[in-house]
Protein backbone atom coordinates (compact mmCIF):
# COMPACT_ATOMS: atom_id res chain seq x y z
CA UNK A 1 0.00 0.00 0.00
CA UNK A 2 1.31 3.48 -0.93
CA UNK A 3 0.98 6.19 1.43
CA UNK A 4 1.34 9.51 1.08
CA UNK A 5 1.63 11.27 4.84
CA UNK A 6 2.00 14.82 5.97
CA UNK A 7 5.56 15.53 6.86
CA UNK A 8 4.17 18.05 9.80
CA UNK A 9 6.57 20.70 9.31
CA UNK A 10 3.90 23.22 9.40
CA UNK A 11 3.83 22.06 13.45
CA UNK A 12 6.80 24.42 14.19
CA UNK A 13 6.47 27.26 12.22
CA UNK A 14 2.55 27.53 12.57
CA UNK A 15 2.88 27.74 16.28
CA UNK A 16 4.81 30.88 16.11
CA UNK A 17 1.25 32.61 16.96
CA UNK A 18 1.39 31.05 20.33
CA UNK A 19 4.27 33.91 20.70
CA UNK A 20 5.16 37.28 19.89
CA UNK A 21 6.98 36.45 16.79
CA UNK A 22 4.27 37.35 13.91
CA UNK A 23 4.06 35.41 10.41
CA UNK A 24 6.48 37.55 8.38
CA UNK A 25 8.99 36.73 11.16
CA UNK A 26 9.14 32.75 10.28
CA UNK A 27 11.94 31.61 8.86
CA UNK A 28 13.81 28.54 9.69
CA UNK A 29 15.61 25.22 8.32
CA UNK A 30 14.74 21.69 9.55
CA UNK A 31 16.59 18.61 8.65
CA UNK A 32 14.86 15.69 8.61
CA UNK A 33 15.57 12.55 6.94
CA UNK A 34 19.14 13.64 6.04
CA UNK A 35 17.38 16.55 3.96
CA UNK A 36 17.57 20.10 4.60
CA UNK A 37 14.08 22.07 4.43
CA UNK A 38 13.47 25.21 4.06
CA UNK A 39 10.54 27.01 6.02
CA UNK A 40 10.17 30.95 5.06
CA UNK A 41 7.98 33.68 4.46
CA UNK A 42 5.56 33.78 1.89
CA UNK A 43 4.30 36.60 0.41
CA UNK A 44 0.75 37.23 1.51
CA UNK A 45 2.96 36.35 5.15
CA UNK A 46 1.84 32.95 5.84
CA UNK A 47 4.38 30.14 5.95
CA UNK A 48 5.70 28.53 2.74
CA UNK A 49 6.59 24.92 2.78
CA UNK A 50 8.53 22.55 0.48
CA UNK A 51 7.17 19.13 1.60
CA UNK A 52 9.56 16.02 1.43
CA UNK A 53 9.07 13.31 -1.27
CA UNK A 54 6.17 10.68 -1.02
CA UNK A 55 7.47 7.81 1.07
CA UNK A 56 5.94 4.11 -0.19
CA UNK A 57 6.08 0.97 2.22
CA UNK A 58 5.46 -2.56 1.95
CA UNK A 59 3.03 -3.68 4.86
CA UNK A 60 4.97 -6.19 7.24
CA UNK A 61 3.84 -9.87 7.17
CA UNK A 62 2.46 -9.60 11.12
CA UNK A 63 2.49 -12.67 13.22
CA UNK A 64 -0.94 -13.28 14.47
CA UNK A 65 0.11 -14.97 17.62
CA UNK A 66 -1.02 -13.32 20.75
CA UNK A 67 1.90 -11.70 22.83
CA UNK A 68 1.79 -12.26 26.58
CA UNK A 69 0.97 -8.80 28.43
CA UNK A 70 4.14 -8.44 30.83
CA UNK A 71 3.21 -4.32 31.93
CA UNK A 72 1.24 -4.54 34.97
CA UNK A 73 -2.13 -3.81 34.34
CA UNK A 74 -4.93 -2.03 36.75
CA UNK A 75 -5.82 -5.24 39.46
CA UNK A 76 -8.61 -6.90 38.11
CA UNK A 77 -11.93 -7.56 39.95
CA UNK A 78 -10.79 -9.51 43.39
CA UNK A 79 -12.63 -12.42 45.11
CA UNK A 80 -14.23 -10.16 47.53
CA UNK A 81 -15.27 -7.61 45.33
CA UNK A 82 -16.76 -10.44 42.96
CA UNK A 83 -18.83 -11.53 45.65
CA UNK A 84 -20.34 -8.92 46.80
CA UNK A 85 -20.80 -7.92 43.17
CA UNK A 86 -22.82 -11.41 43.15
CA UNK A 87 -24.43 -10.59 46.46
CA UNK A 88 -26.08 -7.03 44.90
CA UNK A 89 -27.54 -8.90 42.06
CA UNK A 90 -29.74 -11.19 44.52
CA UNK A 91 -30.31 -8.63 46.74
CA UNK A 92 -31.69 -6.97 43.03
CA UNK A 93 -33.30 -9.20 41.92
CA UNK A 94 -35.31 -9.25 44.86
CA UNK A 95 -36.51 -6.36 45.35
CA UNK A 96 -34.28 -5.21 47.76
CA UNK A 97 -31.91 -2.39 47.74
CA UNK A 98 -28.98 -2.43 45.67
CA UNK A 99 -25.61 -1.56 47.14
CA UNK A 100 -23.01 1.17 45.09
CA UNK A 101 -19.46 -0.94 44.25
CA UNK A 102 -16.28 0.89 44.66
CA UNK A 103 -15.54 -0.06 40.88
CA UNK A 104 -14.11 3.15 39.63
CA UNK A 105 -18.00 4.58 40.48
CA UNK A 106 -19.75 2.18 38.94
CA UNK A 107 -23.22 1.93 40.45
CA UNK A 108 -25.81 -0.99 39.64
CA UNK A 109 -29.11 -0.25 40.93
CA UNK A 110 -32.01 -2.75 39.87
CA UNK A 111 -34.88 0.07 39.97
CA UNK A 112 -32.90 3.36 37.90
CA UNK A 113 -33.36 4.04 34.28
CA UNK A 114 -30.03 4.25 32.57
CA UNK A 115 -27.69 7.39 33.50
CA UNK A 116 -24.34 8.30 33.70
CA UNK A 117 -22.35 10.60 35.71
CA UNK A 118 -19.22 12.93 34.31
CA UNK A 119 -16.81 10.01 35.51
CA UNK A 120 -18.41 7.63 33.02
CA UNK A 121 -20.13 5.50 35.64
CA UNK A 122 -23.38 3.84 34.71
CA UNK A 123 -26.61 2.45 36.19
CA UNK A 124 -28.46 -0.46 34.68
CA UNK A 125 -32.23 -0.87 34.96
CA UNK A 126 -32.47 -4.68 34.75
CA UNK A 127 -30.90 -7.84 36.44
CA UNK A 128 -30.08 -9.09 32.78
CA UNK A 129 -28.14 -6.30 32.27
CA UNK A 130 -25.95 -6.39 35.57
CA UNK A 131 -25.54 -10.01 35.23
CA UNK A 132 -23.74 -9.51 31.44
CA UNK A 133 -21.97 -6.30 32.97
CA UNK A 134 -20.96 -8.93 36.32
CA UNK A 135 -19.78 -11.13 33.50
CA UNK A 136 -17.33 -8.53 31.73
CA UNK A 137 -16.27 -6.94 34.42
CA UNK A 138 -15.11 -10.62 35.73
CA UNK A 139 -13.92 -11.71 31.88
CA UNK A 140 -10.38 -11.14 30.21
CA UNK A 141 -11.29 -7.43 29.51
CA UNK A 142 -12.67 -6.53 32.70
CA UNK A 143 -9.37 -3.95 33.62
CA UNK A 144 -10.77 -1.63 31.04
CA UNK A 145 -13.78 -0.60 32.81
CA UNK A 146 -10.79 0.21 36.16
CA UNK A 147 -9.53 2.57 33.46
CA UNK A 148 -10.08 6.10 34.20
CA UNK A 149 -9.30 9.60 33.76
CA UNK A 150 -7.41 11.59 35.99
CA UNK A 151 -6.93 8.28 38.50
CA UNK A 152 -5.14 7.29 35.37
CA UNK A 153 -2.09 8.57 33.19
CA UNK A 154 -1.78 7.34 29.52
CA UNK A 155 1.09 6.55 27.86
CA UNK A 156 0.51 6.69 23.86
CA UNK A 157 2.52 5.21 20.95
CA UNK A 158 1.48 7.15 17.92
CA UNK A 159 1.78 5.86 14.18
CA UNK A 160 0.33 3.75 10.66
CA UNK A 161 1.88 -0.06 10.28
CA UNK A 162 1.43 1.56 6.11
CA UNK A 163 4.63 4.40 7.15
CA UNK A 164 7.39 3.74 9.03
CA UNK A 165 8.39 7.90 8.91
CA UNK A 166 4.53 8.55 10.92
CA UNK A 167 5.85 6.96 14.30
CA UNK A 168 6.72 4.04 16.22
CA UNK A 169 3.87 1.81 14.82
CA UNK A 170 4.73 1.58 11.67
CA UNK A 171 8.44 1.57 12.57
CA UNK A 172 8.87 -1.49 14.84
CA UNK A 173 7.78 -5.13 14.54
CA UNK A 174 5.02 -5.64 17.21
CA UNK A 175 7.41 -7.91 19.68
CA UNK A 176 10.06 -5.06 19.61
CA UNK A 177 7.14 -1.79 19.24
CA UNK A 178 5.12 -3.58 22.61
CA UNK A 179 8.43 -3.96 24.37
CA UNK A 180 9.20 -0.09 23.90
CA UNK A 181 6.13 1.11 24.72
CA UNK A 182 6.08 -1.05 27.79
CA UNK A 183 9.82 0.21 28.66
CA UNK A 184 8.27 4.05 27.87
CA UNK A 185 4.94 3.66 29.92
CA UNK A 186 7.15 2.10 33.06
CA UNK A 187 9.21 5.31 33.51
CA UNK A 188 6.09 7.41 34.26
CA UNK A 189 4.90 4.49 36.33
CA UNK A 190 7.95 4.75 38.48
CA UNK A 191 7.96 8.14 38.82
CA UNK A 192 4.91 8.89 39.59
CA UNK A 193 2.83 5.71 41.62
CA UNK A 194 0.38 7.54 42.44
CA UNK A 195 -0.98 7.45 38.76
CA UNK A 196 -1.19 3.58 37.50
CA UNK A 197 -0.04 3.69 33.42
CA UNK A 198 -2.48 2.45 31.03
CA UNK A 199 -0.44 2.08 27.97
CA UNK A 200 -2.34 2.72 24.17
CA UNK A 201 -1.83 2.68 20.87
CA UNK A 202 -3.34 5.75 18.32
CA UNK A 203 -3.66 4.37 14.61
CA UNK A 204 -3.72 7.16 12.17
CA UNK A 205 -7.08 6.33 10.28
CA UNK A 206 -7.69 7.83 8.15
CA UNK A 207 -4.46 9.94 7.18
CA UNK A 208 -4.61 12.74 5.23
CA UNK A 209 -3.42 12.85 1.50
CA UNK A 210 -1.75 15.18 -1.17
CA UNK A 211 -4.46 15.12 -3.61
CA UNK A 212 -8.03 14.49 -3.94
CA UNK A 213 -8.27 10.75 -3.97
CA UNK A 214 -11.78 8.71 -5.92
CA UNK A 215 -14.24 10.50 -3.66
CA UNK A 216 -12.47 14.20 -3.25
CA UNK A 217 -11.80 13.57 0.62
CA UNK A 218 -8.45 13.94 0.31
CA UNK A 219 -7.74 11.13 2.80
CA UNK A 220 -6.88 7.49 2.68
CA UNK A 221 -8.73 4.65 5.09
CA UNK A 222 -7.33 2.18 6.21
CA UNK A 223 -8.43 -1.44 5.50
CA UNK A 224 -10.83 -3.00 8.24
CA UNK A 225 -8.33 -6.29 8.91
CA UNK A 226 -5.33 -4.23 9.20
CA UNK A 227 -7.57 -1.84 11.97
CA UNK A 228 -9.17 -4.64 13.65
CA UNK A 229 -5.29 -6.39 13.87
CA UNK A 230 -4.08 -3.54 15.77
CA UNK A 231 -7.06 -2.81 17.83
CA UNK A 232 -6.59 -6.72 19.38
CA UNK A 233 -3.30 -5.98 19.52
CA UNK A 234 -3.39 -3.73 21.99
CA UNK A 235 -6.45 -4.62 23.89
CA UNK A 236 -5.24 -8.75 24.47
CA UNK A 237 -2.07 -6.71 26.06
CA UNK A 238 -4.06 -4.40 28.33
CA UNK A 239 -3.18 -1.73 26.68
CA UNK A 240 -6.08 0.57 24.87
CA UNK A 241 -6.49 1.60 21.02
CA UNK A 242 -7.17 5.27 19.62
CA UNK A 243 -8.12 5.79 16.08
CA UNK A 244 -6.59 9.06 15.11
CA UNK A 245 -8.18 11.17 12.41
CA UNK A 246 -7.44 13.48 9.95
CA UNK A 247 -10.51 14.44 8.08
CA UNK A 248 -9.38 16.31 5.04
CA UNK A 249 -12.14 17.23 3.05
CA UNK A 250 -14.38 15.02 4.29
CA UNK A 251 -16.60 15.47 7.48
CA UNK A 252 -16.76 14.20 11.04
CA UNK A 253 -19.79 12.72 10.59
CA UNK A 254 -18.79 10.27 7.87
CA UNK A 255 -15.61 9.39 9.08
CA UNK A 256 -16.39 8.39 13.16
CA UNK A 257 -19.72 6.81 11.05
CA UNK A 258 -16.92 4.20 8.71
CA UNK A 259 -15.69 3.34 11.85
CA UNK A 260 -18.30 2.90 14.18
CA UNK A 261 -18.27 -0.70 14.77
CA UNK A 262 -14.72 -0.75 16.51
CA UNK A 263 -15.89 1.95 18.45
CA UNK A 264 -18.69 -0.10 20.24
CA UNK A 265 -16.73 -2.37 22.00
CA UNK A 266 -15.03 -1.34 25.41
CA UNK A 267 -11.17 -0.47 25.08
CA UNK A 268 -11.56 1.35 21.71
CA UNK A 269 -11.33 5.20 22.13
CA UNK A 270 -11.04 7.93 19.11
CA UNK A 271 -8.19 11.19 18.63
CA UNK A 272 -9.32 14.25 16.09
CA UNK A 273 -6.38 16.08 14.69
CA UNK A 274 -7.70 19.95 13.46
CA UNK A 275 -4.74 20.37 11.38
CA UNK A 276 -6.26 18.56 8.85
CA UNK A 277 -9.90 19.53 9.11
CA UNK A 278 -9.86 21.80 5.98
CA UNK A 279 -11.90 24.38 4.52
CA UNK A 280 -12.80 24.47 1.16
CA UNK A 281 -10.08 24.66 -1.40
CA UNK A 282 -7.61 23.76 1.59
CA UNK A 283 -4.66 21.78 0.90
CA UNK A 284 -2.28 19.33 3.60
CA UNK A 285 0.76 20.82 4.91
CA UNK A 286 -0.36 24.30 2.98
CA UNK A 287 -3.50 25.67 4.88
CA UNK A 288 -4.08 24.82 8.43
CA UNK A 289 -7.16 23.11 9.09
CA UNK A 290 -9.25 23.82 12.06
CA UNK A 291 -12.29 22.07 13.99
CA UNK A 292 -15.77 23.70 15.16
CA UNK A 293 -16.84 22.97 18.35
CA UNK A 294 -20.05 21.96 16.76
CA UNK A 295 -18.20 19.52 15.04
CA UNK A 296 -16.72 18.11 18.40
CA UNK A 297 -19.82 18.45 20.25
CA UNK A 298 -21.35 15.79 17.49
CA UNK A 299 -18.58 13.45 18.46
CA UNK A 300 -19.08 13.87 22.05
CA UNK A 301 -22.32 13.38 22.30
CA UNK A 302 -22.04 9.95 19.94
CA UNK A 303 -19.74 9.12 22.25
CA UNK A 304 -21.61 9.54 25.43
CA UNK A 305 -24.99 7.76 24.47
CA UNK A 306 -23.01 5.07 23.46
CA UNK A 307 -21.33 4.27 26.64
CA UNK A 308 -24.71 5.06 28.10
CA UNK A 309 -26.69 2.37 25.67
CA UNK A 310 -24.23 -0.14 25.46
CA UNK A 311 -23.14 -0.31 29.14
CA UNK A 312 -19.00 0.77 28.31
CA UNK A 313 -16.22 2.42 30.10
CA UNK A 314 -16.02 5.99 29.45
CA UNK A 315 -14.53 6.94 25.97
CA UNK A 316 -11.22 9.49 26.08
CA UNK A 317 -11.44 11.76 22.91
CA UNK A 318 -7.75 13.12 22.47
CA UNK A 319 -7.79 16.33 20.38
CA UNK A 320 -4.65 18.07 19.04
CA UNK A 321 -4.03 21.66 19.30
CA UNK A 322 -0.55 23.57 18.87
CA UNK A 323 -2.46 26.76 17.38
CA UNK A 324 -5.10 28.78 18.59
CA UNK A 325 -6.89 28.92 15.33
CA UNK A 326 -7.41 25.12 15.75
CA UNK A 327 -9.92 25.23 17.99
CA UNK A 328 -11.40 28.81 17.43
CA UNK A 329 -14.20 28.73 19.38
CA UNK A 330 -13.07 25.81 22.30
CA UNK A 331 -15.16 27.49 24.80
CA UNK A 332 -18.28 26.36 23.80
CA UNK A 333 -16.77 22.27 23.84
CA UNK A 334 -19.44 20.65 26.30
CA UNK A 335 -18.60 17.91 28.14
CA UNK A 336 -20.89 14.87 28.25
CA UNK A 337 -21.43 11.91 31.22
CA UNK A 338 -19.70 8.50 29.71
CA UNK A 339 -16.90 10.51 27.62
CA UNK A 340 -13.28 12.21 29.10
CA UNK A 341 -11.47 14.94 26.44
CA UNK A 342 -7.99 15.48 26.78
CA UNK A 343 -5.92 18.48 25.03
CA UNK A 344 -3.37 16.99 23.56
CA UNK A 345 -0.51 19.77 22.99
CA UNK A 346 0.92 19.33 19.34
CA UNK A 347 3.97 21.00 17.65
CA UNK A 348 7.70 19.78 17.97
CA UNK A 349 10.92 22.08 18.88
CA UNK A 350 12.47 23.10 21.25
CA UNK A 351 11.43 22.02 25.54
CA UNK A 352 11.29 26.07 26.13
CA UNK A 353 8.86 26.32 23.04
CA UNK A 354 6.49 23.39 24.08
CA UNK A 355 5.86 24.60 27.54
CA UNK A 356 5.05 27.90 25.86
CA UNK A 357 2.13 25.77 24.16
CA UNK A 358 1.60 23.70 27.32
CA UNK A 359 0.58 26.84 29.91
CA UNK A 360 -2.01 28.25 26.69
CA UNK A 361 -3.54 24.86 25.91
CA UNK A 362 -3.32 22.88 28.61
CA UNK A 363 -3.36 25.60 31.34
CA UNK A 364 -5.13 28.89 30.46
CA UNK A 365 -7.78 26.93 27.61
CA UNK A 366 -7.95 23.48 29.23
CA UNK A 367 -10.60 21.63 28.27
CA UNK A 368 -10.98 18.93 30.53
CA UNK A 369 -7.87 16.87 30.90
CA UNK A 370 -4.19 17.91 30.13
CA UNK A 371 -2.00 16.03 27.40
CA UNK A 372 1.47 16.42 25.82
CA UNK A 373 3.12 15.04 22.59
CA UNK A 374 6.90 14.32 22.32
CA UNK A 375 8.45 13.54 18.72
CA UNK A 376 11.50 11.24 18.81
CA UNK A 377 12.99 12.50 15.81
CA UNK A 378 12.25 16.32 15.80
CA UNK A 379 12.00 17.65 19.58
CA UNK A 380 15.40 18.83 20.08
CA UNK A 381 15.79 17.68 22.72
CA UNK A 382 13.36 15.16 23.56
CA UNK A 383 12.21 15.97 27.37
CA UNK A 384 12.69 13.35 29.57
CA UNK A 385 9.52 11.90 31.57
CA UNK A 386 10.51 13.50 34.60
CA UNK A 387 10.26 16.94 32.63
CA UNK A 388 6.64 16.45 31.31
CA UNK A 389 5.59 15.08 35.23
CA UNK A 390 7.54 18.59 36.36
CA UNK A 391 4.92 20.64 34.10
CA UNK A 392 1.76 22.03 36.02
CA UNK A 393 -0.81 20.90 35.51
CA UNK A 394 0.92 17.07 35.52
CA UNK A 395 -0.37 15.52 31.98
CA UNK A 396 -2.59 12.52 32.60
CA UNK A 397 -1.51 11.72 28.57
CA UNK A 398 1.69 11.60 26.87
CA UNK A 399 1.54 10.67 23.18
CA UNK A 400 5.23 9.35 21.71
CA UNK A 401 5.43 9.89 17.48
Amino acid sequence: MSLWYSNGLGKRAERATTRVRPYHDTAAVYKRHGRVVMVGAHPCGRPSRFRLSMLAFVVRTRSSTSLRASFPSRPRLSMSAFILLTLCLVLASCGGPAQAIPQHGLTIDSHATPTSTAQGSVTLPNYGQQAALLRQLAGPNGWMWNVSLPADRLVVYYGNPFSAAMGPIGAYPDDQLLALLRQQAQAYADLDPSHPVIPALDYVTPVVQGSPQADGTWTARMPDDSIEYYRQLANSNHMLFFMDMQIGHSTVQREVSNVWQYLEQPGVDLALDPEFDLTTGGIPDVDLGHMSAAEINWVIDQLSNLVQTHHLPPKILIIHQFRIEMLPDWQNIKIKPGVEIVTCVDGFGTPGEKLDDYRIFDNRQLIQYPGFKLFYKLDKPVMSPGDVLGMSPASLMVMYQ
